[in-house]
């Protein structure tokens, strides 16, 4: 049988009063956290669910699938995200591009390319643009993690080692293991301080919750307990994601 036009689309209305504080992320940076974000998140998760076998597994950095909502779906979320975050953070109301995605973090670490080990930053499509990253915890177990916040130790290194892994890929971990500490340990995500980034903050999860920062802001799932990972939404670290691309205020 054939979906209803209403059931085909997720239920994303969002709580007018969902209650907000700032984390400083330091360097003039902060995240927004909103709790009791949706008004209904169990709905949300529900449909999530009830199309499993629509998730894809991705061959880019991110460690687990996906489920991307096509601009209908998201539309709820980029009115309500428009609005409530445009002040904060100092962006225009109109003229958003939003994609968003369910999300479900699947890897172990052991199967970790080089760069599943660092967090990472969105960069900007446009430079007269400025990109938002929001996420949206949507299980209940907090252990199964919240989300990061770090700055590189020496980010020059980085944005050189960045530049010669494009043109040269096969000298890339060699060089990693040599110089860093972090690369000879056992593969683990992100977490706390390191020889390669400092962690600035961490916001914990729960259900419900979404958290919204600058996507330039290096970040990372905060994930200590990598075996309470499920291939199951019902179960597994589910969340609902989001990346804007917005004009800055003037």
């Amino acid at each position: 049988m054939r979906e209803t036009a209403a059931a085909a689309l997720p239920d994303l209305r969002v709580n007018p009063d969902a209650r907000a504080h700032r984390v400083d992320l330091g360097e003039g940076a902060h995240c927004l956290v909103l709790d009791d974000f949706l008004l209904d998140p169990v709905a949300a998760r529900d449909w999530a669910c009830a199309r499993r076998d629509r998730f894809q597994a991705q061959h880019d950095a991110y460690p687990g699938q996906v489920l991307p909502l096509d601009d209908s779906a998201a539309a709820p979320l980029r009115s309500a995200l428009a609005r409530r975050l445009a002040r904060d953070f100092h962006v225009m109301r109109g003229g958003w591009n939003l994609q968003a995605q369910f999300a479900l973090t699947t890897l172990q670490p052991s199967a970790f390319s080089w760069i599943q080990r660092l967090p990472h930053a969105d960069p900007r499509r446009d430079p007269a643009r400025r990109n938002l990253a929001t996420v949206l915890y949507l299980f209940e177990d907090p252990e199964l993690g919240g989300t990061a916040f770090f700055r590189w130790r020496d980010p020059g290194f980085w944005a050189d080692f960045s530049r010669r892994h494009r043109q040269d890929p096969a000298t890339s971990e060699t060089e990693l293991h040599e110089r860093f500490e972090l690369y000879r340990r056992a593969p683990a995500y992100p977490s706390g301080s390191n020889d390669v980034v400092e962690e600035r903050a961490r916001v914990r999860a729960r259900f419900n919750r979404l958290v919204a920062y600058s996507g330039e802001v290096l970040h990372s799932a905060c994930i200590d307990q990598p075996e309470r990972l499920a291939s199951d939404p019902a179960s597994g670290r589910l969340t609902l994601n989001g990346f804007a691309d917005v004009r800055p205020a003037r």
